[in-house]
């Protein structure tokens, strides 16, 4: 029986190794084009910090609010009507994290929270803001709570989009080695797009090189150190007041998930009715209304969600 067992675990790890090889090889073929080479998209820019170049947008004038896209997403994912509304009032600054988007990538990256955040933090120096509202979508709400948390003195208030202690369903498959490899370089984008000019921008960016590699580096990654970070602290350590927004038909991250995460952070629970997963972009007026009333009561603390 033990002889079996262990022949069946050499096979599978000879087929899991096949499939890695041989994702790797597809993803070479659809991903050529080198990040130095990039533009900065409309309105976009490019800056360099200590750690690498940043893709951002900043526009607006007012206090400073910072967006934080989602897995394998980018500042498109913001620009379906969000941006545009929230700098009526403030200054917005979106970013790519790094291996997203029009960022760098950079082999010698360890793609995760503590990445990202510390890009955050570069950035908003860089900028010359010295504190922000930061508002993330699905991880990207994660790490504001871990901006807020670690870096107190940056973040006036967080608001959290489709954001809770789970993992999305599209990310259980690509966790295995090999697997991972070959589901991923079959996608033109990591999760749906919408209208042209969000779909263009996105499928872009897969053809960068080393794009999946930080994306399937952050997936694997969030089920050991960065998921075991979350599992107590981050968010009871938030001492700003937050928001938390979902979708009633969002089935990536379920409503019922955002709400036990706001009862950690003290939060305050809002449902947008008929949004999905991407709230910024099935309702973005209705997203930048319940920021706007959030930002206008009194700065404190809110009462544990109920």
């Amino acid at each position: 029986m033990m002889r079996m067992i262990g022949i069946g675990v050499v096979a599978i790890g000879l087929v899991l190794g096949v499939l890695y090889i041989v994702g790797v090889g597809m993803t070479a073929r659809v991903e050529t084009i080198d990040w130095r080479d990039l533009t900065p998209a409309p309105g976009a820019n490019f800056i360099t910090t200590r750690t690498g170049r940043i893709h951002y947008v900043d526009v607006g004038a007012g206090p400073a609010i910072l967006l934080m896209h989602g897995s394998g997403r980018s500042i498109a994912d913001w620009q379906e009507g969000t941006i545009e509304r929230l700098s009526a009032h403030h200054r917005v600054i979106a970013f790519d994290y790094f291996g997203n988007g029009s960022s760098e990538r950079n082999a010698a990256f360890t793609y995760g929270y503590d990445l990202w955040v510390n890009e955050a933090v570069e950035l908003l120096a860089a900028l010359a803001v010295p504190h922000a509202t930061v508002i993330g979508h699905s991880v990207g709400g994660a790490l504001a709570c871990v901006l807020a948390a670690d870096h107190p003195a940056l973040v006036d208030h967080v608001v959290t989009i489709g954001t809770g202690m789970t993992i999305e369903p599209q990310q259980f498959l690509p966790l295995i080695p090999g697997l991972g490899e070959v589901l991923m370089a079959n996608v033109r984008t990591f999760g749906g797009t919408y209208s042209d000019k969000h779909r263009l921008a996105l499928e872009a960016a897969y053809r960068v090189k080393g794009t999946r590699a930080a994306v399937l580096s952050y997936i694997r990654r969030q089920m050991t150190v960065d998921g075991l970070r979350l599992l107590r602290g981050t968010f009871e350590d938030v001492r700003v007041p937050v928001l938390h927004l979902s979708g009633t038909r969002d089935i990536n991250i379920a409503p019922a998930i955002a709400r036990d995460l706001a009862k950690r952070t003290h939060g305050t629970f809002v449902s947008i009715e008929g949004a999905t997963h991407m709230v910024q972009i099935d309702a973005p007026g209705r997203l930048v209304e319940e920021v706007e009333k959030f930002l206008a009561e009194p700065s404190v603390k809110a009462a544990p969600a109920t």
